[in-house]
This record gives C-alpha cells, structure tokens and sequence, in this order.
C-alpha cells in the first residue's frame, strides 16, 4: 500500500498549491528528501519549491525516487488554505485529497517545512523544521510515523 502525500507551498495570500506524491510519504522517507532538497539547493527556498513543485506538475510517482508521475496520470493540482497556523484542504476532485496521508507545506516566510496529517477539517502539524539561510534543518529531521 502506497503512502500519499501532497508537497505544496504558501503563497502571499493565504492559500497553498501543491501536487501529488503517491510513493514514499512518510516522514522517514518524503521528509527526509524534501530537507535534502532544501540543504541541496544550498537554502535557496525558491529554488527547492522549483525542484518539488513547480518542475513536477503532474506531480511524483516518487519523488524519493526521483518518479515524476506519467503525465498521462497527472491529476489536478491540490490547493487550500493556510493562516500561519491551521491548514485546510480543499475538497478537490471527487474527494481525492482526503485520500492522501500527509501534506507537507513549505512555508517561505517563516523558512519552515510543515508536515500535516490529511484531514477534511482544520488541521494543525505535528511536525516542522525551520531553515537556516544555508539550508541546514533545525532540527534535522521531521518526527517519524508509523509505516
């Protein structure tokens, strides 16, 4: 069994995007990858949002694995909103989102990575790291979860 996981990021107006991970979605492994992504990319935010998000718009069979998913299986982007604190989803199509495991939302302003456990009511993380200006996690990694 697959664990999903959507990687989004905040936008200036309150709202999120982001787009499907179907492999790999725990802590151990998703946010894992996804730091390396932020120390990778020498702490340049922006840059490991290009590489996560918007370079994979179908989004990921893997992105641990570095799977793009077949365009021909991409689904919509994800989306909602996010108030610095509590996060919620939009219901997407036919309820596809709330069938996922984890949302990991890049926070900009705050250099953070949240982690959220999927809910279709107002959800607060349980786990984030904060970045330093040279990509280097505090702490260094993201609680584990149950596989």
């Amino acid at each position: 069994m697959s664990t999903r996981a959507i990687i989004a990021s905040t936008n200036s107006d309150g709202t999120w995007k982001g787009v499907w991970n179907h492999g790999s979605g725990h802590t151990q492994h998703l946010g894992r990858a996804l730091i390396k992504a932020v120390g990778a990319a020498k702490g340049d935010l922006d840059r490991a949002i290009q590489r996560c998000i918007l370079d994979a718009p179908d989004g990921w069979s893997s992105f641990v694995d570095n799977k793009q998913a077949d365009p021909a299986e991409g689904g919509e982007g994800f989306s909602g909103r996010f108030d610095g604190i509590v996060a919620t989803a939009d219901r997407g199509e036919g309820g596809l989102v709330f069938d996922t495991n984890f949302l990991y939302l890049f926070y900009p302003p705050k250099r953070r990575l949240y982690v959220f456990e999927m809910d279709d009511k107002p959800m607060r993380p349980f786990g984030m790291v904060t970045f330093d200006e040279t990509g280097r996690a505090k702490p260094p990694k993201l609680p584990p979860v149950e596989e």
